[in-house]
């Protein structure tokens, strides 16, 4: 589906992200206009949204895809049609399944969740304050699954093949303790201890530097089982939640998390 100008795609990427929710006018307005707003903001919005049903309705899509309602417009999209509706629900399945004890299936909800990621949602769209902020929360989500997975694969006893990764991760996140954490138990867990507790001194250097704080408790106490040789270095994961940025669900619509479309991303 050819898209037209580029605040037509950053509505039509803010419905997405408020599938199945409506999303209100004022807050369309505010995702499409990064700078102060023109008067003819709420007209321009509406032609937007004339667009994107003649768009819809070309493709073949039935007449409520895309609704108006009081207030706002609303999107409706189905399980499965949108990638970041896949990621959601495999990281909630994945954590239903750590819940139960049941580290093998985790793992490959986890893994399904990351393999779906493809690159960094809304590129190339110029973004306001709200939108930026969701690409924040979603790059959130996405380094969460990381740590679950990882976390599953050092419990599987495969902490080998998770070093390189967690190791350029923590470059790129280096104030991000729980990385750390994963990093330096897959090092001990593969009998380099010295480098583990190498480790451990070099994120407290880069905390102390950089933050002016010590490492968090948990990173403290595992430097002293490394020391003391405790194997029991594991960390229970707490479950993900999510809410959209936008409104209530829409009677008949069926509620559903933040989805987001992969050719946007």
């Amino acid at each position: 589906m050819a898209m037209g100008a580029p605040r037509q795609q950053v509505v039509l990427a803010t419905l997405l992200l408020c599938a199945n929710h409506l999303a209100a006018t004022d807050y369309l307005v505010e995702c499409a206009w990064w700078q102060e707003p023109p008067p003819s903001a709420t007209v321009n919005v509406r032609g937007h949204i004339a667009g994107l049903r003649r768009l819809l309705r070309d493709a073949g899509e039935p007449e409520d895809r895309l609704t108006t309602h009081s207030g706002g417009y609303a999107l409706r999209v189905e399980a499965g049609e949108l990638d970041l509706s896949t990621f959601m629900e495999e990281l909630r399945l994945g954590d239903e399944a750590l819940a139960q004890g049941t580290i093998a299936e985790a793992a490959e909800h986890f893994t399904a969740a990351l393999q779906v990621w493809r690159g960094r949602p809304l590129e190339g769209l110029s973004l306001g304050v709200p939108l930026r902020a969701e690409l924040e929360r979603l790059g959130e989500l996405r380094l969460l699954a990381i740590e679950r997975y990882a976390q599953t694969q050092l419990d599987l006893g495969q902490p080998d093949t998770l070093i390189p990764e967690l190791q350029a991760l923590t470059t790129q996140h280096p104030f991000r303790e729980r990385l750390w954490e994963l990093l330096i138990k897959a090092l001990h867990r593969t009998g380099r201890q010295a480098e583990a507790l190498a480790t451990y001194t070099r994120v407290r250097r880069i905390l102390a530097e950089e933050l002016g704080v010590d490492p968090m408790e948990q990173l403290r106490q595992l430097e002293e089982k490394i020391l003391r040789g405790d194997s029991g270095l594991g960390a229970p994961a707490n479950p993900v939640e999510t809410v959209p940025a936008c409104q209530a669900p829409l009677p008949g619509f069926r509620a559903k998390r933040v989805a987001f479309p992969g050719g946007l991303g």
